[in-house]
């Protein structure tokens, strides 16, 4: 890939970001293709496709919620979805670990026909026992429907015109026959495996005993709690979760299965629609892309959800796209990291290899590079937060911008994009540039609340990535800080202060990164004494910066409202500068994390950062070094500010909210004699390497010798 379509920019000295942005992406167990299946997975939920002789479909990940027994937010006793993104469906698993809260995941289903079989090939998300999960597939040979017909084996549910049943579980499987003479005989041994290693199910079926030719079948799936004896586990009517059996979270009655496949067209929307069909879930429709199968479960069928395999098609080798992705998808990735296996309580509860995330795709797509903007979502939200809730958004730092907009998953609704979290924000990143053609000079950094505080987090310490940013209702620190005090919130090691994730201890980094912040003035969750320190802090260092206060407005106003103009126009199109002449960069070493491969030590032409003493509470009062490089060789000066403030009328941001406005801007860089010379200031600094040409320095020995003067607070190596 060229530089222009990659997400490895161009840099000097070090390259920008973590060493993950840059390496190829991983191949996952889940994805791997194995004689004598060969077509390359689609990648794309929600989709299907004829390929090498294959049919594929793609289903979303962690979407395994069984039946709809309660309105509103639902379940929230089981882990993974939280009150601000629900699950419509409300069935939970099995407490036992072998279950590990998403046995039943459906990710793939494939059909390969040969000569002497029908195979069969069913992915999983999860795969802690071979017997763990139960998969049921219905086969209607008419394609035409009919009278509803039973899922055999306690599945719970109908589906119209089926002729034939398999059921499969890691050690056997079954063919159950319907209609007069209907039979049910044990599939051949040997005929289903499953591998713990890829979470494959591989069912073989003898042409003897189905035998579709070259017509066209069409099948229904599921997947639901394996019983121990060939049969579907019963959803017990109780609302709390039990270790040796689902139940339903109420006590309304709900099917065994948990998870349909071949949905090709789940609803996304802030509430119900009018005149449309009653979804109950509320806050969010199609938070996990299940809420019309909760519903058709809730009924107990499988509702329309099928799909058509022309085997004819498959003979002559077919390639095409059945349901094509559109310009939103619900996106997988292959992740480098070896987390748990399913869901748990907890930071980052979703585990696994494969991770979602959307990307909204900008209408000329292809035609020439693109940018990427993130937006990031809210604590207590998911990947699908802008699709439901913030549409506009979408579109307006998309399509209106010509740009790519991608929210990850960040692992869970409460990661604070760091660690793990901010390890699939930039996987996220990786898979988007490994498939699209992007401009990596123009990425650009938003979030709303805790997505808000990503972007405080992301941009300034990985300044030489992002070209602006854009916060909303973000707290600068993880949780609550209410100046003078330190920030105090949970983390995975408990509840306490959390000041080294506090941004304003390296603003500094954001020299070349223009902020906008948004935040509300009655904000119940997000108090805006934080902000306003925040912004006082960046005029203090004469950055770039602006801080809009909406009155009135709590947490929510905004994102309500949907409306970003002054957003989308602040983060425009401008470039990623690469190569300043000042290079100002911050850090706490308390905020790495070696083990993931994140460790915030370099920015533009300086890297190698380490402090020279890092003892300090991390909570309240952490390490921190910090380094002053001014090149004279650019021949500029330090910018000219000048002080914004005012107020504005409804609409004038975007929003029909009255505002104030305060922060600095630059009104101009003025030029300066050029000189061979660097300027370096360093606090608690021990080491740390500078890329002279990256400085624009000439280091041979001539009529302008380098000149280099140096200030530090004590001993180290530069």
């Amino acid at each position: 890939r060229n530089d222009s379509g990659s997400a490895r920019p161009a840099g000097i000295g070090e390259r920008p970001g973590p060493p993950l942005l840059y390496r190829d992406l991983p191949v996952a167990p889940e994805l791997s293709v194995e004689a004598p299946f060969a077509a390359d997975p689609l990648l794309v939920s929600g989709t299907d496709a004829y390929r090498d002789g294959e049919y594929l479909y793609q289903d979303y990940l962690f979407d395994d919620h069984g039946a709809d027994t309660l309105p509103g937010e639902g379940n929230l006793s089981k882990p993974g979805p939280s009150n601000f993104s629900p699950a419509a469906g409300d069935v939970a698993y099995p407490t036992a670990e072998r279950y590990a809260a998403n046995a039943a995941d459906f990710v793939e289903f494939r059909v390969r026909p040969t000569a002497n079989a029908i195979l069969y090939r069913v992915t999983l998300n999860t795969v802690k026992a071979r017997d763990a999960a139960i998969v049921g597939i219905g086969i209607d040979k008419g394609a035409n429907g009919g009278p509803q017909v039973a899922w055999p084996d306690r599945a719970g549910i109908t589906s119209p015109g089926l002729d034939s049943f398999i059921t499969a579980w890691g050690t056997g499987g079954k063919i159950t026959t319907f209609g007069p003479g209907g039979s049910s005989q044990a599939l051949p041994a040997g005929a289903v495996d499953i591998s713990r290693r890829t979470n494959q199910m591989e069912i073989r079926v003898p042409r003897s005993i189905l035998n579709p030719g070259g017509a066209t079948w069409r099948y229904v799936a599921g997947a639901g709690v394996h019983d121990g004896s060939g049969g579907f586990e019963a959803v017990e009517t109780r609302p709390d979760p039990q270790e040796d059996a689902p139940t339903s979270g109420s006590r309304e009655p709900a099917p065994a299965v948990f998870n349909l496949a071949f949905r090709f067209d789940e609803p996304q929307f802030d509430e119900p629609q009018p005149g449309g069909p009653a979804y109950t879930t509320a806050p969010g429709v199609g938070n996990w892309f299940e809420d019309k199968q909760a519903r058709v479960l809730s009924n107990r069928t499988s509702g329309g959800f099928h799909a058509d395999v022309d085997f004819g098609a498959l003979a002559a080798g077919a390639d095409e796209r059945i349901h094509a992705p559109g310009r939103q998808q619900a996106r997988i990735l292959t992740s480098q990291l070896d987390t748990h296996e399913g869901v748990e309580a907890g930071f980052s509860p979703f585990g696994g290899r494969l991770q979602p995330y959307v990307l909204t795709k900008p209408p000329n797509a292809g035609e020439r590079p693109s940018g990427l903007t993130f937006s990031l979502h809210s604590l207590g939200g998911t990947y699908t937060q802008f699709a439901v809730f913030s549409p506009r958004q979408l579109q307006q730092f998309g399509a209106q911008r010509g740009d790519f907009v991608v929210t990850p998953l960040a692992r869970g609704p409460d990661g604070w994009y760091t660690d793990e979290a901010e390890v699939d924000t930039f996987e996220a990143w990786r898979d988007v540039a490994a498939h699209f053609n992007l401009d990596s000079t123009r990425t650009y950094v938003s979030g709303y609340s805790m997505g808000g505080y990503g972007t405080y987090k992301l941009a300034t310490q990985y300044p030489d990535l992002f070209a602006r940013a854009f916060t909303t209702v973000g707290p600068p620190a993880r949780e609550i800080w209410l100046p003078p005090a330190p920030p105090v919130g949970e983390t995975p090691e408990g509840s306490g202060p959390t000041a080294y994730t506090n941004s304003n201890l390296v603003l500094e980094n954001a020299r070349w990164v223009p902020f906008l912040n948004w935040v509300g003035a009655t904000d119940q969750l997000v108090p805006i004494p934080g902000p306003r320190a925040q912004q006082r802090r960046f005029d203090a260092l004469g950055l770039r910066s602006r801080l809009r206060v909406f009155t009135p407005a709590d947490h929510f106003t905004l994102a309500i409202l949907d409306r970003w103009d002054e957003g989308r126009d602040f983060l425009g199109n401008a470039p990623v500068e690469r190569r300043p002449s000042r290079v100002n960069y911050a850090f706490v070493p308390a905020a790495d994390r070696p083990q993931l491969g994140l460790i915030h030590d370099h920015a533009y032409w300086v890297s190698d950062l380490e402090a020279r003493d890092e003892s300090g509470d991390p909570g309240t009062d952490p390490a921190r070094g910090e380094i002053d490089a001014r090149s004279q060789a650019f021949g500029e000066g330090q910018p000219i500010t000048e002080g914004v403030s005012g107020g504005g009328g409804p609409g004038s941001a975007g929003p029909p909210l009255v505002s104030t406005i305060e922060g600095t801007r630059w009104t101009g860089i003025p030029a300066t004699p050029k000189r061979n010379r660097l300027v370096v200031g360093l606090e608690n600094v021990g080491r740390g390497t500078i890329d002279g040409r990256g400085a624009k320095l000439d280091g041979a020995v001539g009529r302008h010798p380098l000149r280099v003067r140096l200030e530090s607070d004590g001993n180290g190596r530069m």
